[in-house]
């Protein structure tokens, strides 16, 4: 393990040669100090449960958003069947034809925005495809905002690519509602792009219609970049998914990031897409030449499969992520200083639990210490929600309800039962 500190520079703990000399010590990017954001560090839990569980212990985990479901089997025979073609060489750098008609057809049927084929690149998942954009959109001195709570790799993304995020909080008394007064206050002529999530992860809010043209009218106005992440548009609970892409005065600055890990429960197939103006798609290709050199040929070719087959995984994730959220938000209601925000859509929730007398990250810790229950710590998502955790919505309702009972029991002061 690296040290840190001065005591890591001091001549006598460095490699020596063989007349006795210090070696120099290796020196990086200043990027990558840049890109050790929070977000990085919000997993240290998650760690920490998942060597726990390797050591037979029994844990809870609410963490990292893994759908639990399989693949449908249609998309793996499609995988199987590109496979015994010979389909394991190199693909068209921006994606194959055929996958990006596909994901063409259906924004155009979400959004009704006339998108072609060529305004697509094919990325190995969302967070690729979100990362190249920004780098092809934002550089030193400019500065991108974020609305807070983010996901918790968007400040490394933008500080990788020489950017300033600038976090805007929605947290207020009545959970997470848009405040475009301040989101515009926040934009200066060094602001290149704003960064939406809706259904938001993490704290599982989607704004509607009316919010979502009124942000992307506001970007409009200013000359921003609106990039729209939008991996959770399929999972809502009652409130539709709305996307800028249906927002005209927008469109030749908008960036649509997705994927099909939460919707077709392919998290480790690792394909996703952008889609933005010509321009941009065209930087972004020659981005994933530079960096990629293309995505497999048989998922991509199964990726097709997902989005022309049956739908009904779609409608299986979504019953499923309710239910588990109705689940969690009445188990939750019974823990003592533990104030859940009802989510509409995502696989997780927020809780606060300030009124427990902790911050997040150390409830989250000795949650896991006591319980065996594993969850995020709320600063991972920015400063305005320190004092809460992430919740994920990523285990059966049996064992949701284990979480919820055991948690109780913990903040009633009695002995948790966790089978360590």
């Amino acid at each position: 393990m690296t040290r840190a500190g001065p005591a890591a520079d001091d001549p006598r703990t460095l490699p020596v040669t063989d007349a006795g000399r210090p070696l120099a010590r290796a020196r990086f990017s200043d990027r990558t100090r840049a890109i050790a954001t929070r977000g990085a560090a919000g997993w240290t839990v998650s760690d920490r449960a998942a060597e726990l569980a390797a050591g037979g212990a029994d844990i809870i985990a609410l963490g990292v958003g893994n759908v639990d479901l399989p693949t449908p089997a249609h998309v793996v025979a499609a995988a199987h069947e590109s496979l015994d073609r010979g389909r394991t060489h190199y693909s068209a750098i921006a994606g194959e034809p055929a996958l990006r008609a596909a994901v063409a057809q259906r924004v155009r049927r979400r959004c009704g925005a006339s998108v072609t084929d060529g305004q697509v690149v094919v990325f190995p998942g969302a967070q690729s495809a979100l990362f190249s954009a920004i780098q092809c959109l934002a550089g030193p001195g400019d500065e991108v905002i974020l609305l807070e709570p983010v996901y918790a790799t968007y400040e490394a993304v933008v500080a990788a690519a020489g950017a300033t995020p600038v976090p805007v909080s929605l947290r207020t008394e009545a959970g997470f509602a848009l405040d475009l007064r301040r989101i515009e206050a926040a934009m200066t002529p060094r602001t290149r792009a704003l960064l939406l999530n809706t259904p938001n992860n993490p704290a599982g809010y989607v704004l509607s219609a009316p919010d979502v043209e009124a942000l992307a009218l506001a970007c409009a106005r200013h000359g921003l970049w609106l990039v729209s992440d939008e991996v959770y548009g399929e999972i809502t609970f009652g409130a539709a998914h709305a996307s800028p892409g249906a927002v005209a005065a927008v469109r030749d600055r908008l960036v649509i990031v997705d994927s099909l890990s939460k919707s077709h429960a392919m998290t480790g197939w690792r394909i996703g897409w952008a889609i933005g103006p010509p321009d941009l798609a065209h930087h972004l290709a020659t981005l994933a030449q530079a960096e990629l050199f293309g995505s497999p040929t048989f998922i991509q070719d199964a990726a097709v499969a997902a989005l022309e087959g049956p739908q009904e995984i779609c409608a299986a994730i979504r019953a499923l992520y309710r239910e588990r959220r109705d689940t969690l938000l009445a188990g939750l209601a019974t823990v003592p200083g533990v104030t859940p925000f009802p989510s509409q859509g995502g696989m997780f929730l927020l809780a606060d639990v300030a009124a427990t007398g902790l911050r997040g990250d150390r409830f989250a810790a000795e949650l896991l210490d006591a319980t065996g229950v594993a969850v995020v710590p709320g600063e991972a998502f920015g400063a305005s929600v320190a004092d809460c955790v992430r919740i994920g919505l990523t285990q059966p309702v049996a064992r949701l309800q284990e979480a919820c009972a055991r948690m109780r029991a913990w903040r009633a002061g009695s002995p948790a039962v966790t089978g360590r």
